[in-house]
């Protein structure tokens, strides 16, 4: 039997005891084994050595056990079997881009309403309305009727410093976002 044959019977194995992860998980830790497994016949094979890849597989250790160890792993955050990446699941370009979108826009949007209060501060406000059930924040040529506003002139600083709070929430977030979207990709 070939090296790549005793490696996809042991991965073949270790996947049968993997079907409590997600699919995709269980892929992943299938790729991350058999990575492990080609790049030791790989180098053998470019040094001209013969590999014991029953020894390989030993250290291993058995399928089962394996496996064990990455579906802890995954799912109760358990250390990564000895010599193993942590597998990762992965922030997506979706997920970064969807989340910096909306917390900008949000900032942009306070911003914008700070500085239309500012060039026409009757038509801008908060208001609220139908007893205090509802809210409306509206750049009307009328208010709301039988409409409260609640800020007046304080919306002005109000608003500034919850969009300056928003970015740079949202900016951490990014950071942090960003670390997994790398760290996925290697």
């Amino acid at each position: 039997m070939t090296s790549r044959n005793w490696i996809r019977a042991y991965t073949r194995e270790l996947s049968t005891h993997l079907k409590v992860l997600a699919p995709a998980d269980a892929q992943e830790v299938i790729r991350e084994i058999e990575g492990h497994l080609h790049e030791v016949a790989d180098l053998a094979e470019e040094r001209g050595e013969d590999l014991d890849v029953a020894a390989l597989l030993k250290g291993f250790g058995p399928p089962e056990k394996l496996a064990t160890q990455y579906i802890e792993h995954l799912q109760n955050g358990a250390p990564p079997p000895t010599g193993f990446r942590a597998l990762r699941r992965g922030v997506t370009r979706g997920l970064y881009f969807s989340i910096g979108g909306l917390g900008f826009s949000f900032a942009l949007a306070l911003l914008c309403l700070a500085v239309a209060k500012l060039l026409d501060p009757n038509a801008v406000g908060v208001w609220s309305v139908a007893d205090g059930n509802a809210y409306v924040i509206a750049w009307s040529s009328a208010a709301p009727p039988q409409g409260e506003e609640l800020f007046g002139w304080p919306l002005v600083p109000i608003a500034l410093v919850v969009a300056l709070w928003c970015a740079e929430v949202t900016r951490r977030v990014l950071r942090v976002l960003r670390r997994g979207l790398l760290g996925g990709q290697g």
